[in-house]
């Protein structure tokens, strides 16, 4: 895991652990409703902190067994923390590589356990990598490494 990937995880944490008494509070009101059975406010109640404490507990798990790796000069390398600009069939893309609790394409973070993101570790600009997609093989050429 990246340490800004840890930090962000911390804070998301810090803060659902801030938000968890108000949502406490709304059960134990929810609750001194009435019959337990038709209370629609009880029972929506429980079920939002189920999730988040489901929520807090995974974070918990997480960091207590995170590795953060060093983002460092890896000379050319492709490491977790590198930026790689990869040049498919569809053009050109940009992914930082990052650790698999801290994949979200939409921010061009890949995880390296995704297939791309594996097929990348290791390489080189100028390398062409072969991932799996569920419409068969696809390859993509290693432009850059920084």
């Amino acid at each position: 895991m990246t340490a800004v990937g840890f930090q962000a995880l911390k804070a998301e944490l810090s803060e659902l652990r801030a938000r968890r008494p108000a949502l406490v509070d709304e059960v134990a009101a929810a609750r001194s409703q009435g019959d337990l059975s038709e209370n629609f406010a009880y029972h929506d109640a429980r079920q939002h902190l189920g999730m988040l404490d489901g929520r807090i507990q995974t974070i918990e798990a997480t960091l207590a067994r995170a590795q953060v790796v060093e983002e460092r000069n890896s000379e050319g390398v492709a490491r977790i923390g590198s930026t790689v600009v990869v040049r498919d069939e569809f053009g050109e893309s940009t992914y930082q590589l990052v650790g698999p609790t801290e994949g979200n394409m939409a921010r061009g973070l890949i995880s390296t356990v995704s297939p791309l993101g594996s097929a990348l570790l290791d390489r080189r600009a100028g390398e062409t990598v072969t991932f799996p997609t569920p419409g068969g093989e696809r390859k993509a050429m290693v432009v850059s490494i920084s």
